[in-house]
């Protein structure tokens, strides 16, 4: 037998307030709230790079147009006619509103020029405009400006260009002024 002294009470049923419980439902709770919002954080993030990516693939193809239209311009084999066909045209005088770029139809081919060599990651090919704005005199003598010398003209045209991304809703516009001798 054991020592009477040695023997510890055994404790007798208590009831249990079940705080423990509560404490780990609640940091489960807490957990799950943080993990959803993580969730949606990171896909907001990528909705945003996707569509910065779409808009930098709709300037691209922009840019690409753009550089097309003025390779017409820069052609040796001449000039075409700036009768509208073919996104070719005169320009408006500056006072009439809207400009001819302004009121395009950007979908109908016949307007517009439509990038020969086609694009891939785009929802329509790139489109630009030409609009021959009319005749400069330029004295030009060894890259230097100078008074004195002889004047020639140049003619000055203005390219209007039209890139999409991806999403048809993607669009991207250019501008820019080519001067030919």
């Amino acid at each position: 037998m054991s020592h009477p002294a040695l023997r510890r009470p055994v404790p007798g049923p208590r009831r249990q307030a079940g705080a423990v419980l509560i404490v780990g439902l609640i940091f489960l709770a807490l957990l799950t709230l943080i993990g959803a919002t993580a969730f949606t954080i990171a896909q907001q993030n990528e909705r945003m790079s996707g569509n910065t990516r779409d808009t930098i693939r709709a300037f691209e193809a922009a840019e690409a147009s753009l550089r097309d239209c003025e390779s017409v311009l820069s052609s040796s084999a001449g000039l075409p006619a700036f009768s509208g066909g073919g996104g070719m045209y005169t320009a408006r005088a500056y006072d009439v509103a809207p400009q001819l770029f302004e009121d395009r139809d950007w979908n109908d081919a016949s307007q517009v020029r439509v990038l020969a060599a086609p694009l891939v990651d785009v929802s329509q090919q790139p489109r630009c405009i030409v609009e021959r704005l009319g005749d400069i005199l330029v004295t030009v003598q060894g890259g230097a400006v100078s008074m004195g010398q002889k004047k020639e003209p140049q003619t000055v045209y203005r390219i209007t260009a039209v890139g999409f991304g991806a999403n048809v809703n993607t669009v991207a516009r250019v501008q820019s002024t080519y001067r030919r001798p």
